[in-house]
């Protein structure tokens, strides 16, 4: 049963400390100056003990760095990467206000003024809303892995109904990017040979299959099957910020099938050639995994440069106003420049008609220096690859990550479910996939809708079915499905799903 002693302070005055038995051993509460609280505490200690819910006060002395190493300890078996980022994080933007600070000392107030007035490092300045979010989750965390190790009671980050009421406002996503099957043929024969001869290959396999970086520079030749259509998708390189790749599972730890696009058969069957089931399907320079960097700068990022302003260079060349789209006036102008030059008149700015284009425009650079001659050159010398038809548009810079939501883009005009995109693209669950392409699942209400009126109308002995003749979702739909030789991968892409 807890009861009270009454002691001396170090100033002299009398105290009084509660004291109660948790497992059998005698314990003590801090000093209290009125005997009731002292009491009061004891016996709230000595019915947390009956519930197993008592904590030692003794364990929450540790710091929280200390805290925060031991933690990381039981953690070994998470990606490498995940770790090193979360060291980072702690480095940089927790341990500077809660580092030395023992656990027990941390306060909601504490933790709500920090959130809210964190520093960048090194600059003085209030860090951005998603630096603070991702900081303010780690020591969340932590403090929940304290609450779980029985060194807190309860995790003062959170408000008594067990919300994070410091947590920063979530920053607006960036807009993704999609490009169509026109604007994803333009930029793969842009790369055309580059990095070693895979750049093409490897930038239709991210835009058509939706794998990540590290998922596509880890595929060997055991993981395309090429009886089944299938790429067995079971590892992933991850970069590490001192430059270490290193090999493991994929982001979400499961393994997948995507379906492999007929127009790329070919393409990977060159690609394999004289390797064996080991080894890399796109090696690097040296033997080992193509770099994201390497590839990035040498290959991609010249490619989109070239491809996505390929219209206004056109345009350009043949003394046109640069609008960006390949209009009438741009065909009849590529028309004429085919006829003079004794080629088909077609009004496709193919590799030929190219070669024509850049001829003409070497007698209109009078004012260029000769880096921008050059550097002309060698831009009309990558849009030689290309071809360009009616209708083709330009469009802005993307990353290559975007090419994942390409991915995703061409498969629902494709007609792939939730369900399918999911597993095209190794999402944990379909709710992120919903969440994260919502927008590009509202023409499924118009199919819908138009649908189940057909199948109204066929309901009546004798009544011919309206054709659908869909609206601008639909329409949209239909411009994507009608370009080019890569319609019929995308649908068997989905269809396999």
């Amino acid at each position: 049963m807890a009861y009270t002693e009454q002691r001396t302070d170090r100033q002299g005055r009398n105290v009084w400390i509660g004291r109660f038995r948790i497992d059998g051993r005698l314990r003590s509460t801090r000093q209290f100056s009125a005997r009731r609280d002292a009491l009061a505490e004891a016996r709230r200690q000595e019915d947390a003990g009956k519930h197993a819910e008592w904590v030692d006060p003794a364990t929450a002395r540790i710091s929280l760095a200390e805290w925060f190493a031991a933690w990381q300890a039981g953690r070994a078996d998470r990606a490498p990467r995940t770790l090193e980022s979360e060291r980072e994080r702690f480095r940089s933007l927790v341990a500077p206000a809660f580092g030395e600070v023992p656990l027990r000392r941390v306060t909601h107030e504490d933790v709500t003024r920090w959130a809210a007035t964190m520093p960048a490092p090194g600059t003085g300045e209030v860090a951005s809303p998603a630096r603070r979010r991702d900081a303010v989750r780690l020591l969340v965390t932590l403090l929940d892995a304290a609450v779980d190790a029985r060194r807190l009671r309860t995790n003062p980050a959170r408000t008594r109904s067990g919300k994070v009421g410091a947590l920063p406002r979530a920053p607006k996503t960036k807009p993704h990017r999609y490009l169509s099957h026109e604007q994803l043929r333009r930029v793969a024969d842009a790369a055309g040979d580059g990095a070693g001869g895979a750049a093409r290959t490897l930038i239709l396999l991210a835009g058509l299959t939706g794998l990540r970086w590290g998922e596509a520079s880890a595929l060997t030749m055991a993981d395309v099957d090429p009886l089944r259509r299938r790429i067995h998708v079971t590892k992933a390189y991850t970069r590490l910020d001192d430059g270490t790749i290193l090999l493991g599972d994929t982001k979400t730890h499961a393994r997948r099938e995507v379906p492999l696009p007929t127009t790329l058969a070919e393409a990977l069957a060159a690609q394999a050639a004289g390797r064996g089931p080991g080894d890399l399907l796109f090696p690097g320079a040296r033997g080992g995994p193509v770099r994201r960097e390497s590839f990035d700068r040498g290959s991609f990022r010249p490619a989109v440069h070239a491809a996505g302003g390929a219209v206004s260079t056109l345009q350009g060349a043949l003394g046109l106003p640069a609008s960006g789209v390949y209009d009438d006036g741009l065909v009849a102008s590529v028309r004429r420049l085919q006829s003079a030059q004794g080629l088909a008149a077609t009004g496709v700015c193919d590799p030929g008609t190219w070669g024509a284009v850049a001829r003409l425009d070497r007698d209109r650079r009078e004012g260029l220096t000769q880096g921008e001659k050059v550097s002309r050159t060698r831009l009309l010398a990558v849009l030689g690859r290309t071809t360009l038809g009616p209708g083709a548009e330009d469009f802005a810079p993307l990353t290559l990550h975007d090419l994942r939501h390409t991915a995703a883009s061409l498969a629902i005009a494709g007609g792939a479910t939730v369900k399918a995109v999911q597993r095209l693209l190794g999402h944990e669950s379909p709710v992120l996939t919903l969440s994260t392409y919502a927008g590009l699942f509202e023409d499924d209400l118009d199919r819908l809708g138009e649908s189940m009126s057909d199948a109204f109308d066929a309901a009546v002995p004798g009544q011919v079915p309206r054709q659908v003749t869909g609206g601008s979702g639909a329409a949209a739909a239909h411009h994507v499905l009608t370009d080019g030789p890569i319609r019929a991968s995308v649908i068997a892409l989905a269809a396999q799903n």
